[in-house]
């Protein structure tokens, strides 16, 4: 008996076989002429995109390169006495420096300023510093320590406590610093018991310099903190 397997293929099977394939291949074809093109674009604009990228990233290398060589030149000229060549390159890399440089030029333009006895001056750039977002926040926070160490006079107790509590902690890199000043302000304002759990903190950390933990245990002990509590034998010397 014949099977249907050995059943040699009519005229007719061939001729559907041929034209189905023959609309698989217009369909692939039009979905091609549909898609083909546009897949094509993305992977030009892919292409584009990264190439940009890549000449961005170089661009802002060599910016980067450049305006550290500019404030380092400009920092060498202050050393020397050459402040007045210094100064318009420093001012105009706090306008349009790359990434953290325009914040560094405001920085030694503040020292500078403070060198020269303008206070409100110094204080109102290292101010622009820290209330800058856009800045990295290490550099916001020295900014911040600066001008509260400069307008400290001037500034109420509550409002130095207010502005370095959150860096008046330890393991914060400006802990000794912001710590004695907000401690110096509790006194200010007649609150010395507020600044004892601070002090205690800065006698008892190793990672603060010996003269920054001495003037903490003097506070400490000013404020009626015991010896034993600092975990000092003797008052320190003076």
């Amino acid at each position: 008996m014949t099977t249907l397997a050995n059943t040699p293929a009519s005229p007719e099977d061939a001729f559907l076989r041929e034209v189905d394939e023959e609309f698989r291949r217009s369909q692939l074809m039009g979905l091609w002429q549909r898609f083909g093109m546009l897949a094509i674009a993305l992977l030009v604009l892919a292409l584009g995109a990264l190439a940009f990228w890549l000449y961005w990233q170089d661009r802002q290398q060599q910016a980067a390169g450049d305006a550290g060589a500019a404030l380092t030149r400009a920092m060498e000229q202050m050393d020397v006495g050459e402040g007045a060549r210094a100064r318009p390159v420093l001012e105009a890399m706090t306008r349009d420096g790359p990434g953290a440089y325009s914040g560094l030029a405001r920085m030694v333009l503040a020292n500078d300023a403070l060198a020269g006895g303008d206070k409100a001056k110094a204080r109102g750039l290292y101010q622009a510093v820290a209330s800058d977002t856009a800045l990295p926040q290490p550099l916001r926070d020295a900014a911040l320590v600066k001008a509260v160490r400069v307008g400290f006079d001037e500034m109420r107790p509550a409002d130095v406590v207010a502005k370095l509590k959150p860096l008046a902690v330890p393991g914060n890199a400006w802990f000794g610093v912001a710590g004695e000043l907000v401690a110096v302000a509790h006194f200010k304002a007649g609150k010395p018991e507020l600044a004892k759990p601070i002090l205690i903190a800065m006698v008892k950390d190793e990672g603060l310099s010996p003269s920054l933990r001495s003037r903490a245990a003097q506070l400490a002990i000013a404020a009626g903190v015991d010896i034993a509590t600092l975990g000092l034998n003797a008052q320190p010397a003076q």
